[in-house]
């Protein structure tokens, strides 16, 4: 009569415990193999964290070095050709203390400032970068003399009066800011290689905005009396 109510057989009864047992153990297994899938993401997760932060910390940047070998590239790629003395200087000349600055520069750590510009001169893009820019030195003193434009902090040239600027030097400009660009992208290339750290989207933006300061510092130095430059603080100043 029971049965017919409703009630469950002894053998019904088994079954549901065989079978609330059979979900209980899959769901055991369930919930630790989701825990070892956690732990795995987590190490993962660590171990990039880790590689990153070491990639990172472990480009070398000589300042100083960078500095000698941005003037001996322009010197070298930029320096319209002119006829060299063959025999001994007549007089003093004043070139003769021009040509030892490099070299006096190298003796305080040798071989590096050269290594650096010698992994620049294998770059096609900077080598006809500086060749560019020393093509078009003329028009851009002519610019730079009536205050036109300046030496800005970030290595670019800036317009400081655009209403002496013609259509054709306003291109002008775009083209050396263009050149600059390639320039100071080649230095922070050649920093990456020296360190033999991959040369990555990351490593590079480390090392670029002090490729950007020393060229824009070597700007500055060489400026003209009464041509505009700006500081590192946003100053703009006549020298």
């Amino acid at each position: 009569m029971d049965d017919c109510r409703g009630g469950r057989t002894g053998q019904e009864e088994k079954l549901v415990a065989e079978n609330q047992g059979a979900v209980y153990r899959y769901g055991q297994k369930g919930r630790r193999a989701m825990k070892k899938n956690v732990f795995a993401v987590i190490a993962v997760l660590f171990l990039a964290v880790v590689s990153c932060m070491m990639i990172t910390v472990n480009i070398y940047f000589p300042e100083k070095d960078v500095k000698e070998a941005y003037k001996a590239l322009e010197k070298e790629l930029m320096t319209p050709e002119r006829g060299k003395p063959t025999g001994k200087p007549e007089g003093k000349p004043e070139s003769s203390i021009k040509f030892e600055i490099v070299p006096s520069a190298y003796a305080q750590e040798p071989g590096l400032s050269d290594k650096i510009a010698e992994i620049v001169r294998k770059m096609p893009d900077v080598v006809n970068a500086y060749k560019e820019m020393g093509a078009r030195i003329g028009e851009m003193d002519k610019m730079r003399d009536k205050g036109a434009v300046g030496e800005g902090k970030d290595g670019m040239i800036s317009v400081r009066d655009e209403k002496l600027l013609t259509s054709d030097q306003k291109q002008i400009i775009a083209m050396e800011n263009a050149n600059r660009r390639t320039v100071t992208g080649g230095m922070a290339r050649a920093i990456i290689r020296i360190n033999r750290v991959p040369e990555n989207e990351q490593n590079l933006n480390q090392v670029m905005p002090q490729a950007v300061e020393q060229f824009a510092a070597i700007r500055r130095d060489s400026a003209k009396k009464g041509w505009w430059v700006q500081s590192p603080d946003g100053n703009w100043t006549r020298k």
